[in-house]
């Protein structure tokens, strides 16, 4: 069973982290659900000010072969990273163990990781890795996805968790659609709009219990 790992890291042991001044303000975002491998950290986003001087030293660093602007918004700016195939360090732990990063974010104090794990051997090769490579890992919570399911689910009350399990089992969110909204209603024998009530706010319950759960 897989498991996740939160985790924070120092700055300085990230070449992400590495290319922030000590008196920066930015905040550094990797894109969630990002796959390591031959595509490790592709995209990430750069919040605050001073983000010429952080990109400059992003180039600088000797892991990055390339680095392209793609988006910006309000204070926020998306990159494109190509790394070079010298990952060492904490990178290569992560790549190793065949672990997938779901959430990370770093300031110039430091760097917060949640990582998914396959299963207990790879989450202890990943922590005897980081051992033997002097890396200072400092763990905060250790948790499934069965946990977080449990959790989120929580948040519904009966009627959202029927309704949206429902829907799920019959096909509601497939595209195409195996049962419209009407059809669905009178298998609850409720309103489509009752449905349509149901499920935006079970969403919105599902979203702010995920939030909760990573900043827990």
């Amino acid at each position: 069973m897989s498991t996740i790992v939160e985790i924070s890291i120092p700055a300085d042991e990230f070449a992400l982290g590495r290319a922030l001044q000590a008196e920066s303000q930015l905040q550094v975002e990797l894109e969630r659900i990002i796959p390591t491998g031959t595509a490790v950290f592709p995209f990430f986003w750069a919040w605050g000010d001073n983000v010429r001087q952080f990109e400059a030293a992003v180039r600088a660093e000797p892991v990055i072969q390339d680095l392209t602007r793609l988006d910006s918004v309000s204070d926020g700016t998306l990159f494109r990273a190509v790394w070079n195939d010298e990952i060492t360090g904490f990178v290569q732990g992560i790549e190793e163990s065949n672990a997938t990063v779901m959430e990370a974010n770093g300031t110039v104090d430091g760097w917060t990781f949640h990582l998914r794990f396959p299963g207990q051997d790879q989450m202890s090769s990943f922590q005897s890795f980081c051992c033997q490579e002097g890396i200072p890992v400092e763990v905060h919570r250790v948790y499934s996805l069965q946990d977080m399911a449990i959790q989120q689910l929580g948040n519904l009350t009966p009627a959202q968790q029927e309704t949206l399990i429902t829907a799920y089992e019959e096909g509601y969110f497939e595209r195409p659609r195996d049962i419209t909204l009407e059809e669905l209603a009178d298998e609850l024998m409720i309103s489509p709009q009752a449905v349509g009530g149901r499920l935006r706010r079970g969403y919105a319950n599902l979203i702010s219990g995920s939030f909760r759960s990573l900043d827990g």
